[in-house]
């Protein structure tokens, strides 16, 4: 694995499809097994990476309450998303305390460890599943060479195809660009969106998820249970 590594977990969102959960507790701190989602987050990270910032909004002091300056040797720091202006936003607000490399992953999905330790070895990438008759939204599209193309954020039924898991390597040039928005009525910036921007000049590899588990509900949290579990 390539040193110098941080990791930046996204954590500033309500999660409104988790409520009544998230009325006291922000989503990433919601426990599965007796650890909430960001320590198993943490624990997935290979040894290497010594320093984690979390960027942090709504209910943002419970979670810098819980994990303070450092935690289980590593060293956190927080950054604050005043806005809620979407994954890129988040990013962007972090962009002070980045190093030239950083490992992306939102707050409340969970990951394998060994697909964590397989996207550090690539420069610029993203993480993506294999799903079957889904419904879903973040559609990947790969060029010919199957590095990533874009993507397609409608909500639609796809009968084999990939989507985005949230995961990404990244490089500080990123914040040489503009930030893209997501379209429609949204008023956010997309980070997909525009890494994809940066997909048209720069190669970036599609690391494919051998176990993933997007935690959107209050259901999630039962298979949350299974994941961790295996």
């Amino acid at each position: 694995m390539k040193q110098d590594i941080q990791a930046v977990i996204l954590a500033a969102g309500k999660g409104t499809r988790m409520l009544p959960l998230t009325e006291t507790r922000p989503k990433p701190m919601q426990e599965v097994l007796g650890k909430n989602l960001i320590e198993w987050k943490l624990e997935a990270l290979p040894e290497a990476i010594k320093d984690v910032v979390i960027v942090i909004g709504y209910q943002g002091d419970q979670i810098r309450d819980y994990f303070g300056d450092t935690w289980n040797g590593r060293t956190i720091r927080y950054a604050m998303q005043s806005e809620l202006n979407g994954t890129a936003g988040a990013l962007w607000a972090a962009r002070d305390v980045l190093c030239e490399r950083f490992l992306v992953m939102m707050g409340d999905d969970l990951y394998a460890k060994e697909d964590i330790a397989r996207i550090l070895n690539h420069d610029w990438a993203i993480g993506a599943a294999e799903v079957e008759h889904k419904e879903v939204g973040g559609e990947i599209f790969l060029g010919p060479d199957g590095t990533f193309a874009g993507m397609n954020e409608e909500r639609h039924f796809v009968e084999r195809g990939l989507m985005n898991t949230g995961l990404y390597m990244l490089a500080k040039k990123i914040f040489t660009h503009d930030l893209v928005p997501v379209g429609g009525s949204s008023s956010e910036y997309g980070l997909p969106h525009t890494v994809a921007v940066i997909a048209k000049t720069t190669p970036v590899s599609v690391v494919k998820a051998t176990k993933w588990l997007q935690v959107t509900t209050p259901e999630d949290l039962k298979r949350a249970e299974e994941f961790v579990m295996s």
